[in-house]
């Protein structure tokens, strides 16, 4: 006769398994009455059922069970309006298809669709594909191997597990990196990661390129908690955009025909602006502006004639010079 008991506990610790789950045997001992020996065997028959299970011995030595990210589940109820964010959200992600990301995106999307069964809100789904759209700059083109990178540095993210990359600079140089993962960064429809080399002497978090990433692993057997410390918005806080650095004091002057775009817009939280009598808009910010703070420069030159340097000099000159460069590719 088949054990009924023991098919509702192997069905209960599947579903403890699949909502982000991480359990011993010990807690299984005392969670079900049952002795070692069967919680030993309640693990076994869950992996011969085919339930991908894992595990990891802590510093403590306990082993812990769980199931890797991407075959738990997370039940969540969405309205309309957060279906409508979601689809707009969908659309800054545009260029993860393909990808583990992408694809977890594209499948939250139809297990909405699957548990919608009121043929008013059915119709109103399909016609939020219409109601928002997303348009995107050029995004960064990931190959089939930057999608296997991508895929090791979710696990690691995910499981918390310890990262090991092969890494190219900018300037062709290359270095095996083992590293722990703190957070996958979206910036110009491209992505990052910020992550702590574990060979370094310090606390430094650095920001890779996936793209620039190869032959990545995520450590089976490793683990890591992030600092309590950490955030990602205070990592970024003194940059403009991306890029890092010593802050210093940038003076800006808009014309006036530009000053209601960049009254409207938040490109730092430094920033500050007083429209001149004139009707131009001064603007100052405190953000990296060394000699090798390329976003600052870069930023002003797409305003083009409409914005003038004032202070520092030093990046007045770099922008001169920038502009002098570019014109000199129309002499001919």
């Amino acid at each position: 006769m088949a054990d009924k008991t023991k098919y509702r506990r192997l069905f209960d610790l599947h579903k403890r398994f699949m909502f982000h789950g991480r359990i011993t045997i010990k807690t299984m001992m005392d969670d079900y009455g049952i002795n070692r020996r069967t919680a030993n065997r309640d693990i076994n028959d869950l992996i011969s059922l085919g339930v991908q299970l894992e595990n990891e011995v802590l510093e403590n030595g306990l082993k812990v069970w769980f199931l890797p990210a991407s075959q738990r589940k997370i039940t969540i109820p969405f309205n309309l309006t957060d279906v409508a964010a979601l689809f707009l959200g969908r659309g800054l992600f545009d260029f993860s298809r393909g990808t583990l990301l992408g694809d977890s995106l594209d499948k939250i999307y139809e297990t909405i669709e699957t548990q919608i069964t009121r043929e008013k809100d059915l119709i109103r789904l399909g016609n939020l594909k219409k109601k928002v759209y997303s348009v995107n700059d050029g995004p960064k083109e990931l190959s089939d191997t930057n999608i296997e990178e991508l895929d090791e540095v979710l696990t690691g993210l995910l499981d918390e597990k310890l990262i090991q990359f092969e890494y190219t600079s900018s300037t062709g140089r290359k270095s095996v990196l083992r590293a722990i993962p703190y957070t996958l960064v979206t910036y110009k429809m491209g992505l990052y990661l910020l992550a702590r080399p574990t060979e370094s002497d310090s606390d430094a978090i650095r920001i890779y390129a996936i793209e620039r990433m190869n032959n990545t692993e995520a450590i089976r057997g490793t683990s890591y908690r992030l600092p309590t410390n950490y955030a990602p918005e205070q990592y970024f806080r003194d940059a403009l955009f991306i890029q890092r650095g010593s802050p210093e004091k940038i003076e800006l002057i808009f014309d006036a025909g530009s000053a209601p775009f960049v009254a409207i817009r938040r490109f730092h939280h430094s920033q500050e602006v007083n429209r001149l009598p004139d009707g131009r808009t001064q603007m100052t910010l405190h953000v990296p502006a060394g000699t090798t703070d390329f976003e600052i420069v870069n930023w002003i030159i797409s305003f083009h004639e409409h914005v003038t340097v004032i202070s520092p000099p030093h990046l007045k000159e770099a922008v001169r010079n920038k502009l002098a460069a570019a014109l000199k590719q129309y002499d001919n």
